[in-house]
C-alpha cells in the first residue's frame, strides 16, 4: 500500500489567488447593508443578486415573488373568512 505525504498536497494560492482575494472589500449590498466585494454577484449575507457587482442595483431571487404572492393571498383568504364570520352571526 503506498503512503501519501499529506504536505506534498498541499498547494499555495496562485499568484491570481492572491491577487483575486487580497483587494479591499469597497461595496455594500443594497439589501442589507453587508460589506461585499465590489465585483460580488450575490450578497454572501442575505443571498440577494446584484446586477452589476457594485450592490447600485438588483434582482430578487425567482422564487422571493412567488413566496410574496401566496402569503398574500393567504392573508386575503383569512381576512375574507373573518368577514363573513362576522357577518353571518
Amino acid at each position: 500500500m503506498q503512503e501519501f505525504d499529506d504536505e506534498s498536497k498541499d498547494e499555495d494560492p496562485t499568484a491570481e489567488d492572491q491577487r483575486r482575494f487580497s483587494r479591499p472589500i469597497n461595496a455594500r449590498c443594497s439589501d442589507c447593508g453587508a460589506e461585499i466585494f465590489d465585483d460580488a454577484d450575490i450578497c454572501p449575507r442575505c443571498h440577494c443578486f446584484l446586477w452589476d457587482g457594485s450592490g447600485a442595483a438588483r434582482a430578487r431571487a425567482p422564487g422571493t415573488w412567488r413566496r410574496i404572492s401566496i402569503v398574500l393571498m393567504v392573508i386575503a383568504a383569512l381576512a375574507l373568512t373573518g368577514l363573513l364570520a362576522v357577518m353571518v352571526r
